[in-house]
C-alpha cells in the first residue's frame, strides 16, 4: 500500500467525525495528530506533509481556525464505502466476531469495527432474498456461547475503564487508576501508576495483569470491575521482558490455579446400570482431565488416572460429581474430600 494511502487510513482512524461543518468549532490540533499517529506508525510524517495530505483530500477532511490554531476533523464515516470483497460468509464471520470478541480486542479497535458490523448487517439485509443470505442471518440465532459453569451474574466492567485499559495495553502506555479492595464499597486512597501487561478473561470475569518498575518481577492482578478513575499516562509503558502470560496464569493462585507441580490423581468413577441393564456412561469418559489420561474398566464403573494441576476448578469439577466419583489417590486429596463430605453430611443430618 502506498504511503499516501496508509496516511489517509490512519488519519481517518484518529480524527473526530463532524457531520455538520456549518456549526462545528471542534477538531484535533496538529500536535495531537502527530502524537496519535506515533501510536500507529513507525515513521511519522512531518507536519507539513500531514497538512498537505489533509488539504489534498477535501472530500474526507476539513478544518476550523487558522495558522497554528487550526483544528482538523473528518467529514466521512469510516469506512463509508462498502467492503469490496464482502460476501455472505464474510458477513457471518464479522457478526461472529461481534458476538464473541468484545473483551478480546482493544476498545479503540472495537470502536473502529462498529461501522464494519453495520456494513455486514446491511449486506445480509440487502440480499435477504437469496437462500445464502437467509441462512447467514439465521446463523446467529442458532449458536450461543455460555460463559462459565456457575449460575451467577457476572460483574460488569465500565466501558470507559475497558477502553482506557485496553488502549494503554494496545499502545504500550502506563496506566493511572484506583482500585476497590475486595469487600469494600469505595476505592482505596492509593493511586496506582503501572504498566499493563495482559488481560485475562476467566469465565467472563476480566482481570488486568500489571506491574511497576519499583517492584521488578512482581506482577499484580486487578479485577477490572473494581477499577475507577482510570486514565492513560503520557509516559511510555515499561516492558517486563520476563513476563509470559501462559506461565503466569498457570501459576497464579488468584486465578484459581495453585503454584504446585502437576500431580497424578486416581479416581473410581461409578457407572450404575440403567433400567435397560446397560451402564450409565459417565461424563468423565467424554470430558478428559488430560490428553493422556488412562481409563480402566472395573466392576460398577472405571478407574481413571490423570496428571492434573491442583486448582479450584478441579475441586469444583470433582464436587459436582461427588455422588459418582471417589478419590483413590493421592491421600491428601482423598482426606480433603472425606472431611468435606462429613461436614456436608452433618449439615443435612
Amino acid at each position: 500500500m502506498a504511503k499516501a494511502s496508509i496516511l489517509r487510513e490512519k488519519l481517518l482512524s484518529i480524527l473526530p467525525l463532524v457531520e455538520d461543518e456549518t456549526t462545528n468549532t471542534s477538531g484535533m490540533s496538529m500536535s495531537e495528530i502527530t502524537r496519535r499517529l506515533a501510536m500507529h506508525m513507525a515513521e511519522v510524517p512531518s507536519d507539513r506533509h500531514i497538512r498537505r495530505a489533509l488539504l489534498d483530500m477535501t472530500d474526507a477532511f476539513g478544518s476550523v481556525g487558522s495558522t497554528r490554531s487550526t483544528k482538523w476533523y473528518r467529514t466521512i464515516s469510516r469506512p463509508q464505502a462498502e467492503i469490496s470483497n464482502m460476501t455472505v460468509n464474510v458477513a457471518m464471520a464479522i457478526n461472529a466476531v461481534r458476538r464473541v470478541a468484545a473483551h478480546h480486542l482493544p476498545g479503540v479497535v472495537w470502536e473502529d469495527l462498529e461501522k464494519t458490523f453495520h456494513i455486514a448487517d446491511r449486506y445480509l439485509a440487502s440480499h435477504s432474498g437469496s437462500p445464502d443470505s437467509e441462512r447467514g442471518q439465521a446463523w446467529s440465532r442458532k449458536t450461543l456461547r455460555i460463559d462459565g459453569s456457575q449460575p451467577v451474574v457476572l460483574p460488569k466492567v465500565d466501558p470507559g475503564v475497558y477502553k482506557a485499559v485496553t488502549e494503554a495495553l494496545f499502545y504500550d502506555r502506563q496506566l493511572v487508576f484506583s482500585n476497590r479492595p475486595f469487600g469494600e464499597e469505595q476505592p482505596s486512597a492509593r493511586t496506582y501508576t503501572m504498566t499493563p501487561l495482559a488481560l485475562v478473561d476467566r469465565a467472563g470475569v476480566l482481570y488486568l495483569v500489571a506491574w511497576g518498575s519499583r517492584r521488578p518481577g512482581q506482577r499484580f492482578l486487578f479485577r477490572m470491575d473494581r477499577l475507577s478513575n482510570v486514565r492513560i499516562s503520557e509516559h511510555a509503558g515499561e516492558p517486563d521482558p520476563t513476563f509470559d502470560l501462559h506461565d503466569y496464569v498457570m501459576n497464579e493462585e488468584a486465578l484459581n490455579f495453585g503454584s504446585d507441580d502437576d500431580i497424578e490423581i486416581q479416581l473410581f468413577v461409578c457407572e450404575p446400570l440403567r433400567t435397560d441393564g446397560k451402564p450409565r456412561r459417565h461424563p468423565l469418559r467424554e470430558f478428559r482431565l488430560c490428553e493422556d489420561q488412562l481409563a480402566e474398566d472395573a466392576d460398577g464403573g472405571f478407574l481413571l488416572r490423570a496428571k492434573v494441576k491442583p486448582s479450584v476448578m478441579l475441586w469444583q469439577l470433582l464436587h459436582s460429581h461427588a455422588s459418582s466419583v471417589e478419590v483413590i489417590a493421592p491421600d491428601w486429596i482423598r482426606k480433603r474430600f472425606r472431611d468435606e463430605a462429613l461436614m456436608l453430611a452433618d449439615r443435612y443430618r
